[in-house]
């Protein structure tokens, strides 16, 4: 539903100078350096070809907030149309070569600052380079040259900008006073212009006045979800827009004056949601990347549940129940009355989550291994609600779910369907106590996965980490369990068992050194008797000595890890790696409520995000 036409600049900028054309309140701030409008220009002034532009007719089903183009003065409240790409360069146009006011461009210290634009006639005719004839000037029209109190240009009056053939660019489309009096000044002092007067009348101003602009006009017939995945299609030279900005333009167009970014991100005098103050960027902890598309996601999922069940409650014959889903089409489609109906429940969904994921041990969000899976947990909260999610026996059902979903790499992909189906199966499971959810079957954890998790972008390195922290490993120094305390006041990282450079020097295989079966959490502390290379049963006996600690006391510190103590201490490589694989193979099972199968299966369950990190782990190794 678009049309395909042409536009003269002139008949755009008018549009743009009345109101009729503005911009969609999404769009950004202009900020335009003044060598990119310069060139701009000089592309418009040789009928170069500058990109096409991107309206949407009003008065349909998208209703964005609007505002009109900067530098404007109109007071218009009903444009016909929005401009959804081309704003950089139709704000540049309007202020350079419309406006009677200076142009706001940014210099080469990205600073603010005003510009008239000329364009050096004499110049300009001789050879032809219309980028090197445009000149900039301040306010006062005088140019001083850096660093010196010399003037370098002066056209502060007409006279002066006769004399130097500097032709104001803002007069394009009002020339004739201008060039009248061009011509008046040279006549006065005998001098015949009239070959200069000629070439820049029909090969500058004419090209000007006469360009057109190529432009695809959406109709008000479109939809949300044609509109914003058209208008992010297009505007692929500009900053990317997400779906929460153009959710915050369409609920500003509602008339209610509601403002999405304000909710969102607070005001100086009250907090945004999940404790944002305006100016401070984000929280800290397990929320510190949460998008804004993650709060309308849940939003989203919450919305589309009810919309269900009344269908349900009252079908429709011969119609299909409407998807539970949190895609961005549906997240588009969300109704204003809905996000201020479900808003409070999915923040405190989202707190409920936060509690849950520090009871696994998860406190920082370099350490959650899915993202997407927060929004199913904070969903689940806010539905469920605060009593039934502290309900013990649910807490550990709930568990194992999350850690299917973390060991068994589930959200690797395909996030938005898994999460719209799992909240509706974990509502039915732990409030309803129907079948449990399908992702136990779909699920499974193999031994030899172990040895493909060697970085920690990986969900399912990230996953042992926490589950050894949560099932009260011990720091070898310390004796410190990783709880909650310890977490927030100590550099807790994972390490290795075996020194890297022992194992490199053994000639052991990286495959198996690198990988989580030899990593465990430690203290930065911990690690710096580590790092110095020596055998186990060197650095053991020095922990021991250092710090007062038995043997016996050593190895029950060491066991809180899965780790075998007798072939660490003798320095068996081989023997630890294959006992402490099946070991943490067998907590995997245990967390998610089933036992590891055969290693033989792993190659048809490998998840998708660990062969992307073999083909890392190859290169790195090349």
């Amino acid at each position: 539903m678009f049309d395909s036409t042409k536009q003269t600049l002139k008949t755009l900028l008018e549009q743009v100078n009345d109101g009729k054309l503005q911009l969609p309140d999404f769009q950004r701030g202009y900020v335009w350096n003044e060598d990119a409008v310069v060139s701009l220009l000089a592309s418009i002034a040789k009928a170069y070809p500058v990109g096409a532009l991107l309206t949407l007719e009003r008065g349909g089903s998208v209703n964005f907030k609007f505002r009109p183009v900067e530098g404007t003065k109109t007071d218009s409240e009903n444009p016909e149309a929005l401009l959804l790409d081309g704003q950089q360069r139709m704000t540049s146009l309007y202020q350079s070569i419309y406006s009677d006011r200076p142009a706001r461009v940014k210099n080469t210290q990205s600073e603010i600052v005003e510009r008239y634009f000329y364009l050096n006639l004499k110049k300009a005719l001789a050879d032809g380079d219309f980028e090197d004839a445009i000149e900039t000037v301040p306010p006062s029209r005088i140019r001083m040259k850096a660093f010196a109190r010399e003037i370098d240009l002066d056209v502060s009056t007409p006279a002066l900008e006769f004399e130097q053939h500097m032709f104001p660019l803002n007069r394009c489309f009002d020339e004739k006073d201008w060039v009248y009096g061009w011509r008046d000044h040279w006549k006065a002092q005998d001098v015949d212009i009239y070959e200069m007067d000629k070439t820049f009348d029909r090969q500058i101003l004419d090209r000007i006045q006469r360009y057109e602009m190529p432009i695809i006009k959406l109709t008000k017939d479109n939809e949300r979800e044609a509109v914003c995945t058209i208008f992010e299609k297009v505007n692929v030279g500009g900053v990317k827009l997400d779906a929460f900005e153009l959710v915050t333009a369409i609920f500003a167009g509602t008339g209610e004056g509601f403002d999405l970014r304000e909710d969102w991100w607070g005001t100086k005098s009250q907090h945004g949601r999940l404790g944002r103050i305006r100016g401070n960027t984000k929280p800290d902890g397990v929320f510190a990347k949460l998008a804004s598309t993650d709060f309308l996601q849940a939003c989203t999922l919450l919305h589309t549940m009810d919309v269900r069940r009344q269908r349900e409650t009252n079908p429709i014959p011969g119609a299909q129940l409407p998807q539970i889903t949190c895609k961005r089409d549906a997240l588009l489609a969300l109704p204003l009355g809905a996000y201020q109906h479900y808003a409070d429940r999915i923040e405190a969904g989202f707190i409920e989550a936060g509690k849950f994921l520090a009871e696994q041990n998860i406190v920082y969000q370099r350490d959650l291994p899915y993202p997407p899976q927060v929004v199913a947990l904070a969903a689940l909260f806010a539905s469920v609600g605060t009593t039934l999610a502290n309900n013990a026996t649910i807490r550990a059902n709930l568990a194992k779910w999350f850690w299917a979903g973390v060991l068994g790499e589930h959200y690797g992909g395909g996030t938005e369907t898994k999460i719209a189906r799992d909240v509706p199966q974990l509502i039915g499971w732990l409030e309803h106590n129907q079948s449990a959810p399908t992702i136990f079957q779909d699920v499974t954890f193999v031994s030899n996965k172990l040895m493909r998790l060697r970085r920690r972008q990986s969900a399912a390195y990230k996953g042992f980490h926490a589950l050894l922290m949560r099932e009260g490993c011990r720091d070898f120094v310390s004796g410190k369990p990783f709880d909650l305390m310890t977490l927030w006041s100590e550099a807790v990282d994972v390490h290795h068992i075996f020194p890297q450079s022992w194992c490199r020097s053994q000639g052991k295989a990286i495959e198996q050194y690198d990988s989580i079966v030899n990593k465990t959490p430690l203290s930065a502390a911990t690690n710096r008797y580590i790092v110095r290379g020596d055998a186990p049963s060197v650095y053991l006996k020095r922990i021991e000595q250092d710090h007062k600690i038995s043997s016996l006391e050593l190895d029950a510190i060491l066991k809180t890890h899965l780790i075998p103590v007798q072939h660490l201490r003798a320095d068996n490589f081989e023997a630890f790696f294959e006992e402490r694989m099946a070991l943490l193979a067998g907590m995997a099972g245990s967390a998610m409520g089933k036992a590891s199968v055969d290693a033989v299966a792993f190659e048809e369950t490998a998840a998708p995000d660990d062969a992307l990190f073999d083909e890392i782990e190859t290169a790195d190794a090349a």
